[in-house]
């Protein structure tokens, strides 16, 4: 005997639903709709007031979860700055006022910067937070490098800050994540329910109970998530689609090296001057918007500048 899973037997609307957030929001706002427009059915009424503390309880935890992608961008925005200001300005900076004091090729200079400045400008987050901590070390109780050992320590102690910050608001997402997770399940529950409900009731009239769900959505579940290995200065396509310009990608760099992530008007094209930067082990939350232009650019596109490491990614689509 069979132990397959008999399809009507199926929550089609979890299965549509289960991989973004956003498209489980429309789809319980046009069931809720559709139930409210019609009841007038008594049926239909005993329906409606069931199914709304479940679309309610979706809106709220949504909202939250929202606002907490909000939060967690914004400390992203901070951490990769800081990052920024380290590849360029904060190293540059130490290295003049160190080479005043221990000109180039000298055995101390050499001492403080073994490896030139790539440590602090390449590699994972924290590989470049311990070229700052070594700098720190190797200056030591050198009196004439005081100034410097403070700017060190200082910008030391507020890039630590902020990604033990945006580490737990990643965790605090998490939490929420979860948490929408179970109230999205409870809602397609409800809704499976009421399909029955509906069938039994317009037993007769069967097309109509197409109109209390998102027919569209429902019969076409897209891909949300992404994983894909990219060659070493090499781009790679992520995917080909029509994208909002509010939709929301969740980026989660795995590898070893930085990624640059694009909008492109062809398959494979080349990265161009708008694109946003993802070092290794970072997380972010970006818009769709920030990638390109999404009324001409339709393939999400990833670069991999490193010439020697192949980068690793994760994308969801919220």
């Amino acid at each position: 005997m069979s132990t397959r899973l008999w399809i009507f037997l199926i929550n089609v609307i979890d299965l549509a639903t289960g991989g973004s957030f956003r498209v489980a929001l429309r789809v319980s706002r046009i069931h809720y709709n559709a139930l409210q427009a019609n009841v007038a059915d008594v049926v239909v009424l005993a329906l409606y007031n069931v199914y709304k503390p479940f679309h309610l309880a979706y809106l709220a935890k949504y909202g939250e979860w929202k606002a907490q992608l909000g939060i967690q961008k914004g400390l992203t925005t901070a951490l990769n700055a800081l990052f920024v200001q380290l590849r360029f300005e904060k190293v540059n900076a130490w290295d003049v006022a160190i080479a005043i004091v221990y000109p180039k090729g000298t055995t101390r200079y050499e001492q403080l910067f073994p490896n030139g400045h790539g440590p602090f400008q390449t590699g994972s987050q924290e590989d470049r937070i311990a070229a700052i901590a070594a700098l720190s070390l190797a200056i030591g109780a050198d009196l004439a490098l005081a100034t410097v050992k403070t700017d060190v320590d200082n910008f030391y102690t507020a890039i630590s800050n902020a990604i033990d910050t945006q580490k737990t608001s990643i965790e605090t997402t998490k939490v929420k994540s979860n948490e929408l997770e179970t109230v999205r399940v409870e809602m397609c529950d409800a809704q499976y329910v009421d399909l029955g409900s509906l069938m039994a009731h317009f037993v007769r009239n069967r097309i109509f109970v197409g109109t209390f769900f998102d027919l569209l959505t429902i019969r076409n579940i897209m891909q949300m998530v992404f994983e894909h290995l990219v060659k070493k200065e090499s781009v790679h396509t992520v995917v080909e689609r029509t994208i909002e310009a509010t939709d929301e990608l969740e980026i989660e760099n795995d590898g070893v090296t930085e990624l640059r992530f694009y909008l492109s008007d062809v398959k494979d094209g080349a990265i161009g001057a708008i694109f946003i930067t993802v070092p290794a082990g970072g997380h972010t939350t970006v818009s769709a918007s920030d990638l390109g232009d999404v009324t001409t650019q339709h393939f999400l596109m990833v670069f991999n500048p490193d010439t020697i490491n192949k980068g690793e990614f994760t994308i969801e689509f919220l």
